[in-house]
């Protein structure tokens, strides 16, 4: 265990910075290929190291400055990664966007750190024209076209990608530090709104390099992702770990049940992270010949179906790898190397102190008693830094000088820890974390609802550990809407994962004396016989 736990000791800190590795990558190996997506060619070291000069050199010479924000809307695409490491080599901080993200959502999430540039999609134009006039710091958009859009040009001034490349490949000149801000990632707003998330170059550094030593990467590996790169799991448990290594990346647009071990197998992949609900579309694919024609060895599975654990790593001639961690810290447990616990999420991994105390209070718990996971740091920076524009929400969350997490575990003697449950009112589905405050507040807009309270709930099929999102509501004066119309009007307001499946029209909610809903009950009802389901016969919601 101490070989992977202690590798920080004997590496200089001030090295962990995303555009240096890449240089020094590029210098030492500029052929060695790096990137591909989709069926295209493979991208070397030099040639993203070159590409991302020129973006940092174009975007300088249109006024970014050290520390300013890019909001970036895009696909997975063949432009995202240098896009990515340009922003950072010239001093500024990425901010991606969910694709499904549209009106208040969109919004909120480039008007909260004060972006004045957007890399958007042509395809999204659409999306950003309905809320231009709610965006008073957008000063540049930049369009990565697709060739997909159909449809007239929106009314809103932008300039095309492709002339970010035409900037000159040499070195910008900016000075990166390891102490600098990196990124700005949005939770899913688990009880307000979404939250931002500045993450520092050395946060992004130690969690590539720790899952370099979790996994075993060296440089004749191959990452598989079809993980979206506006999401951590993507960016820093694949293609960052991938140019630490010095190994390769194959990415593709989005998750196939039809093609994945196909594409698996062609790139030669040996290594590959999947979330919860991946997991059961593989396994619920008929078996055939592919099932074990493929060279993936280990799955970093976020978590791993704990009920078909053993009998997926048979079917499918893999080890899963498992751990836990937030977007404010990135992996803070592994289940060490060569070992397996199927449930558990592991042990504090390196640089962290792990532990479960007694929500409220802060008290440590004795071992195998349920309490809140919090989280502190044995290095400096390897957190994030603050809240974007939240600085009373970053002090309550650091509380006690620990990072409080929000969710329910329980740790055993050997210091294994178990997630439970979720502290905060958030919904797992679809492999996206949906904030109840933002779907009631959406629902609450509909002329014919008074209150409304969201939950998660399990499907009445199936057995996936995800949950569906049932939405409790009480009409106004006058008469409930009309189920059918009320999933059409959230899926014109919200991004698709969140349209709620499932509506129940109540009286009343059940409350506290202080007014606040007991959602406890709501949940220990689940779908009654009176609940609408929108998948029997109700509209489609598609991405």
């Amino acid at each position: 265990m101490a070989e992977w736990s202690d590798w920080y000791t004997r590496e200089d800190p001030t090295r962990w910075v995303l555009p240096r590795i890449l240089r020094e990558r590029a210098e030492a190996h500029p052929d060695r290929p790096y990137f591909r997506f989709g069926d295209g060619e493979w991208a070397s070291y030099g040639e993203i190291d070159a590409r991302a000069d020129r973006v940092a050199n174009a975007l300088i010479a249109r006024g970014l400055q050290k520390g300013e924000c890019v909001s970036t809307l895009l696909p997975n695409c063949a432009d995202h990664l240098p896009l990515w490491f340009g922003i950072l080599r010239a001093g500024g901080v990425q901010s991606p966007i969910n694709l499904a993200y549209k009106g208040d959502f969109l919004s909120w999430v480039i008007n909260l750190p004060r972006s004045r540039y957007l890399v958007i999609a042509d395809t999204h134009l659409d999306r950003l024209a309905q809320v231009a006039g709610d965006l008073p710091d957008l000063e540049h958009v930049i369009v990565w076209e697709s060739g997909q859009r159909e449809g007239p040009d929106p009314a809103v001034r932008w300039e095309p990608f492709a002339a970010l490349l035409d900037a000159p490949a040499a070195d910008p000149g900016v000075e990166v530090t390891w102490t600098d801000d990196a990124r700005i990632m949005f939770t899913s707003g688990t009880t307000g709104r979404s939250k931002g998330v500045i993450k520092q170059h050395a946060s992004d550094y130690f969690s590539g390099r720790t899952y370099n030593e979790v996994c075993g990467v060296g440089e004749d590996d191959v990452f598989f992702t079809c993980l979206p790169l506006f999401h951590s799991n993507a960016q820093v448990l694949c293609c960052y770990p991938a140019l630490i290594a010095g190994a390769r990346v194959q990415m593709v647009e989005r998750y196939s049940s039809s093609r994945f071990w196909t594409q698996v197998a062609e790139c030669g992949a040996t290594i590959l992270n999947t979330v919860s609900a991946m997991n059961y579309f593989i396994w619920n694919t008929p078996p055939s010949e592919r099932d074990r024609g493929h060279t993936v060895s280990r799955i970093m599975a976020m978590p791993a179906p704990k009920d078909v654990f053993y009998d997926f790593q048979d079917r499918f001639g893999i080890r899963f790898v498992e751990g836990y961690g937030l977007t404010e810290t990135g992996m803070v447990t592994y289940v060490p190397p060569g070992e397996q616990r199927p449930g558990s999420c592991g042990q504090a991994s390196p640089g962290f102190e792990v532990s479960v105390v007694e929500p409220g209070t802060d008290r440590p718990l004795p071992p195998d008693a349920p309490g809140e996971i919090v989280v502190d740091m044995k290095l400096p920076n390897i957190v994030m830094r603050a809240y974007a524009g939240m600085p009373e929400k970053t002090a309550e969350d650091f509380r006690n000088l620990k990072l409080h997490t929000g969710d329910l575990g329980r740790m055993d003697r050997d210091g294994y820890l178990y997630f439970m449950d979720r502290v905060k009112d958030y919904i797992r589905r679809r492999g996206e974390n949906v904030s109840s405050v933002e779907v009631e507040r959406i629902v609450c807009q509909h002329p014919q609802v008074l209150e409304a309270a969201a939950i998660g709930v399990k499907a009445k099929e199936g057995a996936s550990a995800e949950d569906e999102i049932l939405i409790c509501l009480v009409a106004r004066e006058g008469g409930a809407p009309d189920p059918g119309d009320l999933v059409e009007f959230c899926a014109e307001r919200m991004p698709y994962f969140a349209v709620p499946r499932y509506i129940r029209v109540m009286d009343h909610l059940p409350k506290t004396p202080t007014e606040r809903v007991r959602k406890v009950e709501l949940r220990d009802a689940g779908v009654t016989e009176d609940t609408y389901d929108r998948e029997a016969g109700g509209p489609r919601v598609t991405a």
